[in-house]
């Protein structure tokens, strides 16, 4: 119950929501179908379960807050363990895009764009190839040094 409380006020301050933004969507869809069919169903079950997407860095970082554990519904392997991307190569507004789907530990963790979401909104997203990506390159990581600079000390 204080979960949805917190999450009320995150969407009253406009930091999430409880529903994908349509480039959102595609992405995860797209993402979603790459996966082998058992590891597909797995991930349709654990995002049909109630859950906050909390929006960061002007909406490139969405990351699954789930109100419930997932029990039986963690990914088999490979992507039982770490943290995988599948990248999403996107079409919106006559520019090629790659987005990436996180899976953490199992779970469907979040979604990374290299643009704010203001970017897709009046565009038409179209999903162009998938592929994935083992490397440890993340935009989440992009945006923390940009934000908080690299953390060596010289």
């Amino acid at each position: 119950m204080f979960a949805y409380l917190l999450d009320g006020l995150r969407f009253v301050c406009l930091e999430g929501s409880w529903s994908l933004k349509p480039h959102e969507a595609k992405t995860l869809s797209a993402a979603i179908d790459w996966l082998p069919a058992d590891t597909a169903e797995r991930a349709r079950r654990q995002l049909s379960q109630r859950f906050f997407i909390e929006r960061q860095a002007d909406g490139r970082i969405p990351c699954f807050r789930y109100y419930r554990e997932h029990g039986n519904c963690l990914l088999g392997e490979p992507f039982h363990a770490g943290t995988h991307f599948i990248n999403v190569r996107l079409k919106a507004s006559n520019r090629n895009i790659t987005a990436k789907c996180v899976l953490h530990e199992g779970k469907v963790f979040g979604l990374e764009f290299p643009k704010p979401s203001r970017f897709f909104k009046d565009n038409a997203v179209e999903a162009v190839a998938v592929s994935c990506d083992t490397a440890a390159f993340s935009y989440t990581e992009v945006v923390d040094r940009a934000e908080h600079g690299s953390g060596k000390i010289d």
